[in-house]
């Protein structure tokens, strides 16, 4: 019984002595915070001399995840060097709306600098109905959306796209967002057709009747 009373009060006060040195020593404090996967300046919410037994690293990656632009954040303490690493996953744009780009989740954010001009543009009456228009931009095929350069939502819901074609702008008025893979593949045969080499525009929405300007 003499034995176990010591050996439960050598664990108290090994516990005791491993809380302080964690929480209250001056051996376990962060020594410097480095945030990585971004260059935009993010306020921070850890000083150096805290204690690091006190930054949780999940409280701190949410503060951070509320920032629109970020996609996802990860909070690393190293023990013995007292550096704490955030490491920033910002989001990735596929399409801009006004001064908005909006990434493959649907999510609209604002880019701090030049927007990147090599993305399609979107006009439409909302961010909500942009953001539908990025889905709808999502399933269409590879050589349409990679030579999309705008596309434009009528008040109706119907679609018309701007498609750079070997170098010259060809409009496709896609209509609603049905039958897309027969509209697809018409689109690529119209393409096909030496008689269409030099057409502008192209109507769809009627896959089984097209017409070629």
């Amino acid at each position: 019984m003499k034995n176990k009373r010591l050996i439960a009060l050598a664990t108290a006060i090994f516990v005791g002595a491993a809380s302080y040195a964690l929480g209250w020593s001056t051996l376990f404090t962060v020594s410097s915070v480095e945030v990585t996967g971004t260059d935009q300046r993010l306020p921070q919410s850890i000083k150096v001399g805290e204690k690091l037994a006190r930054v949780e690293p999940r409280a701190v990656a949410a503060t951070y995840e509320k920032f629109a632009f970020v996609q996802d954040a990860q909070v690393s303490r190293n023990w013995i060097s007292g550096k704490v690493t955030i490491s920033i996953t910002s989001r990735t744009p596929v399409a801009i709306f006004k001064n908005q780009a909006i990434d493959d989740s649907g999510k609209a954010f604002v880019v701090k600098g030049q927007l990147p001009a090599a993305l399609p543009q979107i006009q439409a009456g909302s961010v909500e109905i942009a953001v539908a228009a990025v889905e709808f931009m999502k399933s269409l095929p590879e050589e349409i959306r990679s030579n999309l350069k705008i596309l434009k939502v009528r008040s109706t819901g119907a679609y018309v796209m701007d498609v750079d074609v070997q170098g010259r702008k060809v409009e496709v008025r896609w209509g609603f967002a049905t039958e897309n893979e027969l509209k697809a593949k018409v689109y690529k045969a119209l393409l096909e057709q030496p008689e269409n080499a030099k057409l502008k525009r192209m109507d769809l929405s009627a896959p089984h009747a097209p017409i070629v300007k």
